[in-house]
């Protein structure tokens, strides 16, 4: 197993694999992003970064993830926003290689911790998190603003 960053000629595959999270997640019209709208974000803005898993020259899992900062720490972070592996590849180490090429980053930058959300109903990512040793975040909850409320909000 491979990982390595993603560059611009990988876009088509990786929008791909996030259409494949999105059916898993059972979310598939929540999808908006394109192409145009990956690379401009990721290799141009460079908003978040992206890393593959490769087995045998064939992409088969990717990672989404960008930089944050706790105030409680005083230092830097990685949030996790997309791990995800092709269903006939799970199993055979390229989620807990593209993590540890993140805890690889953490240790390097000095950065204080490694986030990330997973649905409540997964359990085999729960299961494969707390194998790792990740700990559930218990008495905190997730708050999200939307386009349009953000907007909303804006207009006042």
């Amino acid at each position: 197993m491979q990982i390595r960053p993603a560059n611009i000629a990988d876009t088509h595959a990786i929008i791909a694999l996030i259409k494949e999270l999105a059916e898993y997640e059972k979310m598939p019209d929540e999808v908006k992003i394109n192409e145009e709208i990956f690379k401009r974000h990721i290799f141009e803005n460079r908003y978040a970064n992206a890393l593959l898993a490769e087995a045998d020259g064939q992409i088969v899992g990717y990672a989404i993830y960008f930089h944050s900062f706790s105030t409680w720490l005083g230092r830097a972070g990685i949030h996790l926003e997309d791990l995800y592996v092709k269903q006939e590849f799970r199993g055979r180490g390229a989620g807990l290689a593209m993590i540890k090429r993140l805890v690889e980053i953490c240790e390097d930058e000095g950065f204080g911790r490694l986030e990330w959300e997973c649905l409540d109903w997964n359990e085999p990512s729960i299961k494969f998190y707390e194998n790792l040793g990740a700990k559930r975040q218990s008495g905190w909850l997730k708050f999200r603003l939307t386009k349009d409320e953000i907007a909303q909000i804006a207009r006042g």
